[in-house]
């Protein structure tokens, strides 16, 4: 185990920063645990005079961790097979099959996406993209669904062009310095680069430490024992970066030496013959308007010169051309085809045109480098200076890299610059993940519990300092995190401890709800509502058009062309509706106008670290899930899904099955009966279709 953190005595020695030891579990009597976590939460409960509710019915647990777990429902016959064997043994190898799925990584990446501030855009009026940024949200993905070690998972972002053994994969790593704001139009430029410094300064300190360093920019921290010596200690980390650069092709020496060989085949192989056969079809045309001049009224295209050049060059290989003559056959191509085209007749134009969309088409499979959004660094950074009261253009005194004196505890490495960087960042990673891994392990603890329950045992999960607030178990999050860094910073494992635990496995409904009435000891199953990704996905997986394809580009759902004309930046691209149909995590992250279907329900907003969602409730959200055209648009195809199904209980049953996860009581299928006749009245309006319309607005599908 890493060693501990140090705390100032002056400050009490605060229990964040304290050294970890693994707590004993304590003693519990009967046969209600079945991890260690519940040996925490039931004798709190015992001591309190608490019992815990009833456990959760089968159905009710499936969809829980189904959704917890991926982001999906289950699907009917997943629960019909759960129901025949809803043992321990049977809902074990659920959890094992759930955790290597890769929805795992889509939902818990999702989850990590919003801590880290992710977005594809600049922000501010312009709001600009940010080209590439996707390929670090791919990674995140599949760093979950690999079970990446955590305390590397901490490297590669904030040092991954730093380490020993640079790859592709630590490289994009570090797109999550790139993440934040940037005023591309500032009136100040300076301003800009340091209000983007201070955002990385800020992400880094909440999301890796749970500490909130930002606040001492201008001042010492005002309730935390941050100086502002020690915010500049931090920020001589990064200022080195240049973040102001544009997206720049990545990989290792050896990844660009396989490209540019894959380019020289590809050129060989497959461009060159295309190109020539073109052009030894040209040939005749030319020659023809060489000998003949133009027909009557056209004018010519190229001159005497370029038509001679032009002629001379087609016959030669392309290695034996002049300069001159590749231009034309190169940089020139397109006007050379169209000049060819305005000579030749109506049947050689569609030939030409068959040559031309062959190429296109071919153009389409050349290579292409590795291209991420990513700030290089500098081997040579100039000195960081305070700036007094935060003003960037009143510096004080030198400040030299370092970190927080309260936390420092001499654990921090020496620097060890690269050719290309100045090795402190790699500096900062490894006192974060070493000196300070308890403090670290703590605070993903916290998270995932927190994903899990719907709230962390430390409120904020931003913040773990003195001003942050008593975690509700102490001794069950330094349990957590200590099995996190004895797992070998494995989330998986985890995440298996908590929801194979009787705790997790509790009804929300509690006879004597009273006895624990903010539901503070985990007496019941605390119900909270789904993110936004995942109401929209399992309104998808519900109606059949769920498309699961992974990683890529962002998709583009359908959006309002108004919304997006008065909007900044680059317009709103079209994606068929297969392409749309695919999961949330995959929309496009546009600062300026988040989906609808999303930003109403509560999407995070991207411009800094969200350590938990807000849950609100509007009366524009009821009309979206009542009048939005996606949802009414799924109804359809949902409608259309179980039409097939015979008999009207039948469809009845499918539409509970699908949207609820479970069949409709005696009373329920009596009330979908009388309205689907009373539906079948409206020309307009297709039965089936209003009534899953009516269950996706229901409360029971849009918590869990």
């Amino acid at each position: 185990m890493a060693g501990p953190g140090t705390a100032d005595p002056e400050v009490g020695g605060h229990w964040a920063w304290s050294e970890l030891k693994q707590p004993a579990l304590p003693d519990l009597a009967g046969g209600q645990a079945r991890t260690p976590v519940d040996h925490f939460t039931f004798t709190r409960m015992a001591a309190a005079g608490v019992k815990p509710a009833p456990e959760a019915d089968p159905r009710a647990l499936l969809r829980r961790v189904h959704l917890d777990l991926t982001g999906l429902p289950p699907t009917p016959g997943e629960v019909e097979k759960f129901l025949r064997d809803p043992g321990d043994e049977a809902y074990a190898r659920v959890v094992d099959d759930l955790l290597s799925r890769p929805q795992y990584g889509e939902r818990w990446g999702r989850h990590w996406l919003d801590v880290v501030r992710y977005a594809e855009t600049k922000g501010y009026e312009r709001d600009e993209y940010k080209k590439f940024v996707w390929r670090y949200r791919d990674y995140v993905i599949e760093s979950f669904n690999r079970d990446k070690p955590y305390d590397q998972f901490i490297l590669e972002q904030l040092a991954g062009d730093e380490l020993d053994n640079v790859t592709l994969e630590t490289q994009l790593g570090t797109t999550f310095l790139a993440l934040g704001t940037f005023d591309t139009i500032a009136a100040d430029r300076e301003v800009a680069v340091y209000d983007t410094l201070d955002d990385i300064v800020a992400t880094t300190s909440m999301a890796f430490l749970g500490q909130t360093l930002q606040c001492a920019r201008c001042h010492d921290h005002k309730f935390e024992p941050f100086s502002q010596k020690d915010y500049y200690r931090v920020l001589a980390a990064f200022e080195p970066l240049n973040v102001t650069s544009k997206e720049r092709q990545l990989g290792t020496e050896e990844d660009r030496k396989r490209h540019r060989e894959a380019e020289e085949v590809y050129r060989r192989e497959t461009l060159e013959p295309r190109r020539e056969a073109e052009e030894q079809f040209w040939l005749p045309i030319l020659k023809r308007w060489s000998q003949e001049g133009l027909p009557e009224g056209r004018k010519a295209k190229l001159n005497e010169k370029q038509l001679a050049l032009t002629i001379e060059a087609i016959p030669l290989a392309p290695d034996k051309r002049s300069k001159e003559q590749r231009n034309m056959l190169e940089k020139e191509r397109n006007r050379v085809r169209s000049a060819v085209r305005e000579v030749a007749t109506e049947e050689e134009r569609s030939k030409i045109a068959e040559h031309e969309q062959d190429l296109k088409a071919v153009e389409k499979e050349k290579p292409q480098p590795m291209m991420g959004w990513v700030y290089p660094g500098n081997a040579r950074p100039k000195p960081t200076q305070l700036r007094i009261r935060g003003d960037v253009h009143q510096k004080g005194e030198e400040i030299p890299f370092g970190v927080p004196v309260v936390l420092e505890g001499g654990g921090l490495p020496e620097p060890r610059p690269t050719g290309q960087s100045s090795g402190r960042r790699r500096a900062l990673a490894e006192w974060i993940t070493g000196s300070q891994a308890p403090l670290a392990a703590r605070v993903m603890a916290n998270r995932v519990w927190q994903y899990h329950f719907g709230r962390g045992l430390v409120a904020d999960g931003n913040n773990l300092g003195t001003e942050g607030g008593e975690p509700t178990h102490p001794a069950l999050l330094d349990w957590l995190a200590d099995s996190l860094m004895q797992g070998g910073w494995k989330l998986k494992p985890l995440h298996r401890q908590i929801v194979l635990s009787s705790t997790y496995r509790l009804s929300a409904s509690h006879p004597e709800p009273g006895k624990d009435p903010e539901n503070a000891l985990y007496s019941r199953w605390p119900l909270h509502r789904l993110e936004a990704e995942a109401i929209r996905d399992s309104v998808l997986a519900a109606s059949g058009k769920l498309n699961l394809a992974m990683k890529g580009p962002p998709i583009y759902p359908p959006f309002a062309d108004k919304v997006v004309g008065a909007s900044s930046g680059a317009d709103w691209k079209n994606s068929t509706e297969e392409e749309a149909s695919r999961r949330s995590v995959y929309v496009f992250a546009k600062r300026a106008i988040p989906l609808p279907e999303l930003a109403v329900l509560d999407n995070p907003d991207s411009s800094c670290s969200c350590a938990k969602r807000a849950v609100s409730t509007t009366a524009v959200q009821s009309l979206l899930m009542m009048n939005g055209r996606f949802i009414n648009e799924q109804t359809v195809h949902l409608a259309n899904r179980i039409r097939e199904t015979e008999g009207e209980d039948a469809r009845i049953r499918a539409a509970f099955d699908l949207i609820l996860c479970r069949p409709p009581t005696t009373r329920e299928v009596e009330q979908a009966r009388a309205f689907l006749v009373k539906a079948a009245r409206e020309e307009k309006i297709d039965p089936l279709a209003s009534l899953a319309l009516v269950l996706f607005n229901t409360n029971e599908f849009s918590y869990r």
